[in-house]
């Protein structure tokens, strides 16, 4: 067993965490299982070899035995509070089920989606670095020593760390349930303190030292349990970075960047920024290649302080272990209009198998319209770009995952910005809220696709979602969440809007995706205008002026318009519509306070009248009125939409939106407007 102390953390922390910016997660994948799961057998090994192959930089795992299909599995009787505790925090109605970095993905036994995953999430940088050591009193007792730093602005708010004991490798001489499976991995024993976690604040480079002893049963006590450590944003889910006291290999390395594109004008020198890390126990030799595909610019290989001419494509770097070197590159475009790529290989030489390549791209203004692929995991790109150019407009694009976020500056280039968001939640994470409004501070124009995008920031049953989103979400496009479904494929356009005016069009069959299972259904603020409607009074899409900015809102993907003829007709009006200068924006509407929120009868059956007061001046004012169960989940939506200020009243049959009777029992009515909101306890008693 590794036997260290508190003062060991701190000092590893302190030298590997010296720089400031964002590194790499070390991939936490949380799995649940059960040794009479049928499906598990075939999964677990997936997972195991997964672990097996990567480097525990790289992936770690932790493995929750549930108590279905067989509630006496010898793992779940170990811990079955904490057990209990992660399944109510993931809704778990299943197993096998597969958790990477706290999003629910990818399907479990499936080596190559699992393989993707975990790249995906590395590459998703972190601002927080864990370093994890144990200290041991015997065999009866370990202290966790987790050492936590803000190498870069951590996530606003309360983090929570968790630490679990685990079992490395646990086997049976026979199978302990009907699965047939003998050896089981990473098998949970014990969460430290609970499986509540430890909460936290931390701000941009500080750091943090947590001690926290385990008792540790004899009966599982051997040598190869191990401390795996997180730090999870509940709010979201997400774990934003892992460690564990796992012994560090000989040879070991990163090569990342924050971002692998950007957009410069021609005649002015850029540098694409990389870093490459030393994590092994020994020092290393790293041979360094450059390829480039650039019209003709000029493109060299940058290590440390030194910048190598350009005929140079080879160069080395020789670096001691736990030390980090910059590696980039210096790229001078020349050619407006263009798209440049350099592909840079790493090679360690203390173990050839350690390798990278990583493409960066320099993209020169001239285009007119960037379309961002937020979702490059599905086909949907050339959908956008070919009826932006069919719409006589010159075009590029930027892949969300592959090259980072662009940032605000990025954006600025280009007339308008296409924002794909496909089929991925989160659609929108924080960091690309944040970008976009930026872009729409500064005027630029906006197009927004997703047929789960509302769904995604506004919805109380979405993981992503929040006040917060909803709140950007209803401020920056005009548009409020009204339903996850609008149970409709067919459109027509407003009469007279500048985009919708004359069109019908399918969002299912044809020559499109065929994808819109759930197309959101939406409402326009009093100050902005629906423009495409599933049915009369219910939106599909909604266009706003905010300011200088304007913005077109889908609560569909736009790869599914059915035709490409249709899909050439809306792309080239919306890019009208957005470049069109001549009308100036509404003005910012009203805010309205709420007052006298109460219902009667209370406790109430069969049904009971919410009454409220809106306050402020303007003629009406956006609200929402919407029941929630008291897990938080959506039941039913009373009112979305503009309400004039004054006494006001809604009836609720106790029914949900589907028209079905609910259970008995407390819900609570939540009355919003832009800035204000109220909530109403209601008792049904059935």
């Amino acid at each position: 067993m590794k036997h260290t102390t508190a003062a060991v953390a701190l000092i590893t922390l302190a030298a590997a965490a010296a720089a400031a910016h964002p590194i790499p997660r070390t991939v936490l994948l949380e799995t649940f299982t059960n040794v009479s799961c049928a499906g598990c057998a075939t999964a677990n090994p997936v997972t195991a070899q997964a672990m097996a192959d990567r480097g525990r930089h790289e992936l770690l795992n932790v493995q929750y035995h549930v108590n279905w299909p067989q509630p006496a599995d010898p793992f779940y009787l170990v811990a079955p509070a904490e057990i209990w505790g992660r399944v109510q925090a993931y809704g778990l109605q299943n197993v096998p089920e597969l958790f990477t970095c706290g999003a629910n993905a990818p399907a479990p036994g499936d080596a190559a989606a699992l393989a993707a995953a975990v790249d995906a999430a590395r590459d998703r940088l972190s601002s927080l670095r864990v370093v994890v050591a144990s200290q041991w009193n015997g065999t009866t007792q370990v202290t966790a020593v987790v050492g936590v730093k803000a190498v870069a602005a951590p996530p606003d708010g309360v983090l929570t760390l968790r630490v679990a004991v685990v079992d490395e490798l646990e086997t049976f001489a026979s199978p302990p349930g009907d699965n047939g499976e003998t050896a089981f991995h990473w098998a949970l024993r014990d969460l430290a303190p609970t499986d509540a976690g430890t909460a936290f604040t931390i701000q941009a480079g500080d750091s943090l030292v947590f001690q926290l002893p385990v008792a540790v049963a004899p009966a599982w006590y051997d040598t190869d349990l191990r401390l795996v450590a997180w730090v999870q944003d509940d709010a979201t889910r997400e774990i934003l970075q892992s460690g564990s006291d796992l012994p560090r290999s000989g040879y070991a390395a990163a090569y990342y960047s924050d971002r692998y594109a950007a957009v410069s004008p021609t005649g002015t020198l850029i540098r694409m920024e990389g870093w490459l890390e030393n994590l092994g126990l020994q020092p290393d030799t790293y041979d360094i290649h450059l390829d480039a595909a650039t019209p003709g610019w000029s493109v060299s290989a940058c290590v440390g302080s030194t910048c190598y001419p350009p005929w140079v494509t080879d160069v080395v770097a020789t670096m001691a272990a736990g030390t980090e070197q910059h590696v980039g590159v210096n790229v001078l475009p020349s050619t407006a209009g263009a798209t440049g790529e350099v592909t840079v290989t790493v090679t360690s030489r203390g173990d050839a198998a350690i390798a990278f390549t990583r493409t960066f791209r320099v993209i020169t203004p001239g285009a007119a319209v960037l379309v961002v692929d937020g979702d490059p995991a599905h086909p949907y790109l050339p959908y956008f770009t070919a009826a932006v150019g069919a719409a006589g407009r010159t075009w590029t694009d930027w892949d969300r995952v592959a090259f980072g976020l662009p940032t605000a500056a990025d954006l600025s280039w280009f007339d308008v910005v296409v924002w794909n968001a496909g089929l991925s939640l989160p659609a929108l994470p924080a960091a690309d809220r944040d970008v976009l409004e930026a872009h729409l501070d500064a005027g630029g124009e906006l197009l927004l696709s997703g047929q789960d995008l509302a769904f995604g920031l506004c919805d109380p049953g979405s993981p992503d979602g929040g006040p917060e989103a909803q709140a950007w979400y209803e401020s920056a496009t005009g548009a409020s969440f009204v339903a996850d479904d609008s149970y409709d494929t067919s459109l027509t356009g407003v009469a007279g809007d500048p985009i919708g005016a004359g069109l019908a069009f399918a969002i299912s069959g044809g020559d499109g995706a065929d994808n819109q299972d759930y197309p959101d259904e939406l409402a326009a603020a009093p100050n902005a205008r629906a423009c495409l409607l599933y049915a009369p009074g219910r939106a599909a899409a909604v266009r706003f002026g905010r300011d200088a900015a304007r913005i077109v809102t889908l609560g569909f993907g736009f790869e599914g318009v059915a035709t490409a003829a249709q899909r050439t007709t809306l792309m080239d009006r919306i890019l009208d519509w957005l470049q069109d200068t001549t009308v100036a924006a509404p003005a910012t509407p009203t805010t309205a306070a709420i007052a006298a929120a109460d219902a009667h009868p209370n406790p109430f059956n069969p049904s009971t009248t919410l009454r409220f007061t809106l306050g402020g001046d303007a003629p009406a004012v956006p609200v929402s009125v919407v029941i929630h169960d008291v897990e938080g989940r959506r039941v039913r939506t009373l009112w979305r939409g503009p309400l004039a200020p004054g006494d006001r009243t809604l009836a609720w049959d106790g029914a949900d939106d589907r028209g079905a009777p609910v259970a008995g029992g407390l819900y609570l009515a939540v009355v919003r407007t832009d800035e204000a909101t109220a909530t109403i306890k209601l008792t049904l008693v059935r």
